[in-house]
């Protein structure tokens, strides 16, 4: 079921965003179930993309016709748009391959990036397995325990690319509240960044998931290893309740907006995305039985031991976010994109 958290926050965005443009989807042809099951990754093994994907490939071909069985392949680069670009370019649209991509990809094409050669609006969104709460997180050794220090001590900041979270939040906490993340890309996931945090090549790291770090780094939070300085979402995540929420820090209504907008993956956080073309028989199929999967007991049993959150967020809702995210105004996009490092 949704959660109310998640239900809360896509209100609030379609509420912040107004008429533009519009993207029709693809026709498509009828297929036969696939034999083979193909799951792109977007990111370096280990993270929480890969994690989830082995997680749905035991579980997710035995709620389709066929129980076809489930391949896992990595497929890192530039914050998961390689493998965007590989879903909506290459793959083949007959239901046998869909990917884990980063959510915040649905933003570079709007914001002319050359290297996004997809349409978000042409994916075929199958779900996500939660909603999520990013934050930015400082190693404690550093001594910065506010977004505010980052101002007068810089941080060497971890990302996997431009396009990724972990590239945009710090980029835009740097043109809006001056702070001094010096952003050090290449990285193939959150696995390398975290190494590279405890070899102290690196001090922090923007968006990363809140649940993430229970999953990941529980040691870190028990032994208090880290600092939570911010936290991005539409709403305050009632766990953190002292860690600000990163519009409560700005003042400009301009840049609160533009801030919303690259938020917005906070709500898609995990997707799972089928190419287009494909026929929407075969996407029922595919969303059909990832959310059976989700609310498989043996599945939410593993979950939880790998402490993944399961807090299913559909397909259509996520077409809804979209949608809304496509009609935001021209103005609020320029500025959104300014903030993202890209230009």
């Amino acid at each position: 079921m949704k959660s109310n958290f998640f239900r809360a926050a896509l209100m609030t965005a379609a509420a912040a965003l107004s008429p533009a443009l519009f993207f029709p989807p693809s026709k498509a042809q009828a297929q036969t179930p696939p034999k083979e099951l193909n799951i792109i990754v977007g990111f370096g093994a280990g993270g929480v993309y890969h994690t989830m994907s082995m997680l749905m490939s035991r579980h997710m071909g035995r709620k389709m016709p066929g129980q076809p069985p489930a391949v896992v392949r990595v497929m890192p680069g530039a914050g998961s748009v390689l493998a965007a670009n590989y879903l909506y370019n290459v793959a083949p649209a007959d239901g046998s391959v869909i990917g884990a991509i980063g959510g915040g990809l649905i933003l570079e094409p709007m914001f002319r990036n050359p290297e996004a050669k997809y349409d978000p609006a042409r994916f075929n969104w199958i779900g996500t397995s939660s909603s999520e709460t990013y934050t930015c997180v400082a190693m404690k050794m550093k001594g910065v325990e506010k977004i505010a220090q980052v101002v007068e001590t810089p941080l060497a900041a971890g990302s996997t690319g431009r396009g990724s979270r972990t590239f945009t939040y710090a980029s835009a906490l740097n043109d809006l509240v001056g702070a001094k993340f010096k952003i050090i890309s290449g990285y193939r996931g959150m696995t390398d960044i975290h190494l590279a945090m405890e070899r102290g090549e690196l001090d922090a790291v923007c968006g990363w998931g809140y649940s993430s770090i229970h999953s990941q780094k529980p040691d870190w939070l028990r032994d208090d290893r880290i600092n939570i300085l911010l936290q991005f979402g539409y709403r305050k995540n009632p766990q953190i309740p002292d860690v600000p929420l990163v519009t409560d820090i700005l003042k400009n209504e301009d840049d609160k907006a533009a801030m919303r907008l690259l938020v917005l993956d906070a709500l898609i956080a995990w997707p799972m995305v089928a190419p287009p073309g494909v026929s929407k028989e075969n996407v029922a199929m595919l969303r059909r039985a990832y959310m059976e999967a989700l609310a498989d007991p043996a599945l939410q049993a593993e979950a939880k031991q790998l402490k993944i959150a399961v807090e299913p967020v559909s397909g259509e809702d996520i077409e809804a976010a979209i949608g809304s995210a496509l009609k935001t105004p021209q103005a609020v996009i320029e500025h959104a994109r300014k903030l993202s490092g890209l230009d």
